[in-house]
C-alpha cells in the first residue's frame, strides 16, 4: 500500500466517523423536536377540550401517558402558560391556542429541516462507505 493510498483510506475513515457522529446528533435533535411536538399537540388538544366548558364543570384531564384525572373547571376562559425559565403568564384560551399553534408550526419546520439534514448525512455516509470499500478492495488486490 502506498503512502498516498494509506492517507486517503485514513481520510475516508475519519470522514466516516464524523458523519456517523453528526447523524447521531441530528437523530437526537429529531427525537427532541418530536417530543416537544407531541407535548404541544397534547396541550392544544386539552385547550380545545376546555373550550365550551362551564365554570365548576367536571372533566377528565389528560396528564400524559394515557392517564386522566378528574378535574373541576374553575375558570375555563383563562389558562396559565409557561413561557420559559419558570415564568408563567395568564392568558385567554384563544391566545394560548394561537401561541401553541405558532410553536407547533415552528417545530414542524424544524423537524422537516432536520429530516432533510439527516437524509443528506446518511447519503454522504453511504458514499463514504462505498469509497472506503472500493479503496480497501483495490489495496487488497495490489497486495496479492
Amino acid at each position: 500500500m502506498s503512502e498516498e493510498q494509506r492517507q486517503h483510506l485514513q481520510q475516508i475513515y475519519v470522514e466516516q466517523k464524523m458523519a456517523e457522529s453528526n447523524i447521531g446528533l441530528v437523530q437526537q435533535r429529531l427525537e427532541l423536536v418530536s417530543a416537544y411536538l407531541t407535548n404541544y399537540r397534547s396541550g392544544l388538544e386539552v385547550l380545545k377540550e376546555l373550550e365550551g366548558r362551564t365554570e365548576n364543570e367536571e372533566m377528565l384531564m389528560n396528564v400524559g401517558g394515557s392517564i386522566f384525572v378528574k378535574a373541576r373547571v374553575v375558570d375555563p376562559s383563562v389558562v396559565i402558560r409557561g413561557i420559559g425559565s419558570g415564568v408563567r403568564i395568564e392568558q385567554g384560551v384563544e391566545e394560548a391556542k394561537k401561541a401553541l399553534e405558532i410553536s407547533i408550526t415552528t417545530l414542524e419546520k424544524q423537524y422537516e429541516e432536520l429530516s432533510k439534514q439527516y437524509e443528506k448525512l446518511v447519503t454522504n455516509l453511504s458514499i463514504l462507505n462505498s469509497q472506503f470499500q472500493e479503496l480497501a478492495e483495490k489495496i487488497q488486490g495490489q497486495g496479492q
